[in-house]
């Protein structure tokens, strides 16, 4: 106490105190936080130009890492976004030691000298980030990679609670095993989103039990099997290998911003009452609803993993005790030193001094991730092999997915776009939701709009198109010219999801994932490797 009390009578406290106010730490995060909110509208390109521009304290490195890391990924930059959230996840892991200073810094002037580290759910949506971007870069070795990191993490989440506790992350890692055939590590991953969610006391999707069910019907898990039969209260049948799969992952909306306000606490040794400013969410807001896309003519829906916002809570409910703790013990120790400075102030200068910028630097730290989704959700569809074709979307119409030609998209070279459509037409393909549950309706097509639903197919970051040559001509059969919208191509050779007027093309046994972000009303494919 003494060491802090010559601190604070210090120039140095005042320097600091200085340097705190010049940096405007508040006002900067509340202008991200204004900037975040911003994404409903889908314009995730200009709220990336304009964070790369804007300076930022050391202390908020891994902050300013995690929101580019995510801006780039929902923009189509996969590769960008792996090297802004490894830089992240390597400060925060740098940051488990503080300094002598820093501390003192926190503990004297206020939260916000300390150096950003994220939360347990934040670290949780970082691994998975992590993994759907190097998935999205055909690169199923390091998403592997990220699935372990992210189970070695789990194991310092707190013991109770909700913090960090994020299902969706989990069924991501069982997909990634799914897709590299280990699907003994993959029922792991499944029962732990499963634990999580009975857990949180969240609804189980349907697309989640589909997995647990299939799973444990591959490995011969006859009573675990028979045990989630009768909790789900139905059964599924193996997927069939002549079928390929469409899976979405869905990020939609934007989390929460924390906000700061006084709490005014009587302080018994000081004999009034103080005001400590603290971090809280708002009580309400806007609840997570299914997103709706459309597949050959027939309405589907998205299922619920996680509400980040109630993550977010979570996170915050966790800390909370140490973070009112530490306000207390600033704001005491900032009037006993004020009570000293008074002792010996003649003019009572150093004394009115003090306490303004004790006053004005007392501020609640309000940093956090602001640039997340405020939910993600899950969908799979079960396709026949053949050739299909994701259309734009329309103001009352969401993705599409149709085995028909885009007949203002073709520019054919050879015969008519209106021959080519026809004869596609005429190809009727069966379409099946492994979640049995989803919503199809063809009376409700027309009507599939929703907030987010805006949708543009822009070009992928990687190589073109495996299918189609130099000339332009797709070697599925259909003459096109070729736009600048290629998607991401499989290096295995594998068939290929494009965008624009090219067709995506599934082969038996192939996964397309699908990861569609409303923060940029974008959507970006990949084959499995």
């Amino acid at each position: 106490m003494k060491a802090v009390l010559t601190f604070l009578r210090s120039r140095r406290y005042l320097a600091v105190i200085g340097f705190s106010l010049l940096q405007g730490c508040s006002m900067q995060q509340h202008q991200l936080n204004d900037l975040a909110q911003t994404l409903d509208n889908g314009n995730a390109s200009q709220v990336l130009a304009e964070v790369v521009e804007r300076e930022y304290p050391e202390r908020d490195l891994a902050q300013y890492k995690l929101t580019l890391g995510l801006l780039r990924a929902v923009n189509g930059d996969f590769a960008g976004g792996i090297n802004e959230l490894q830089a992240a996840k390597a400060e925060i892991a740098q940051l488990q030691a503080l300094s002598v200073s820093e501390n003192i810094g926190a503990v004297t002037v206020n939260e916000t000298l300390r150096s950003y580290t994220s939360t347990a759910s934040e670290r949780m949506l970082l691994q998975q980030l992590l993994i759907l971007s190097y998935l999205m870069e055909d690169d199923l070795d390091g998403a592997r990679v990220e699935v372990l990191q992210m189970q070695e993490l789990a194991k310092s989440l707190p013991d109770n609670g909700l913090s960090g506790l994020v299902s969706s992350s989990y069924y991501l890692g069982g997909l990634v095993y799914e897709l590299g055939d280990e699907t003994d590590n993959a029922m792991i991953s499944y029962r732990q989103a499963y634990q999580i969610m009975q857990t949180s006391k969240i609804s189980i999707p349907s697309v989640l039990e589909d997995s647990l069910l299939v799973a444990s019907k591959q490995l011969g898990l006859r009573s675990e099997h028979e045990k989630l039969v009768k909790e789900f209260g139905r059964d599924v049948k193996a997927l069939d290998r002549n079928q390929s799969q469409l899976i979405l992952v869905y990020w939609g909306g934007v989390v929460s911003a924390k906000q700061q306000r006084y709490l005014s606490v009587y302080e018994p040794n000081l004999g009034y009452n103080i005001s400590l400013a603290l971090p809280y969410y708002a009580d309400k807001y806007v609840k997570p609803t299914p997103w709706r896309f459309t597949v050959l003519g027939q309405t589907a829906e998205t299922e619920i993993f996680d509400d980040v916002n109630l993550l977010a809570r979570a996170d915050l409910d966790a800390e909370s005790a140490a973070i009112y703790a530490a306000a207390l013990a600033r704001v005491i120790i900032k009037q006993t030193a004020l009570h000293e400075v008074k002792k010996n102030d003649e003019d009572g200068l150093a004394t009115l001094l003090l306490n303004i910028t004790s006053m004005v630097s007392e501020m609640a730290d309000v940093r956090s991730w602001n640039m997340l989704p405020a939910s993600i959700q899950v969908q799979r569809v079960a396709l026949d092999a053949g050739t299909y074709y994701l259309q734009q979307p329309t103001l009352t119409q969401g993705l599409s997915l149709t085995n028909t030609v885009p007949v203002t998209d073709i520019m054919p070279v050879t015969g008519s776009a209106s021959v080519i459509a026809s004869s596609l037409a005429s190809e009727q393909v069966p379409l099946e939701l492994i979640n049995a549950t989803a919503s199809i309706h063809d009376d409700v097509v027309d009507k599939a709009s929703e907030t987010d639903n805006g949708l543009s197919l822009p070009p992928s970051n990687t190589t073109q198109a495996d299918s189609i040559d130099s000339s332009g001509i797709d070697t599925t059969g259909v003459d096109v010219t070729i736009p600048d919208a290629i998607a991401m191509s499989s290096s295995s050779h594998l068939p290929i999801v494009t965008v624009g007027s090219a067709p995506l093309v599934l082969k038996a046994g192939s996964t397309a994932l699908v990861f569609y972000s409303s923060a940029a009303k974008k959507a970006y494919y990949t084959l499995s490797p």
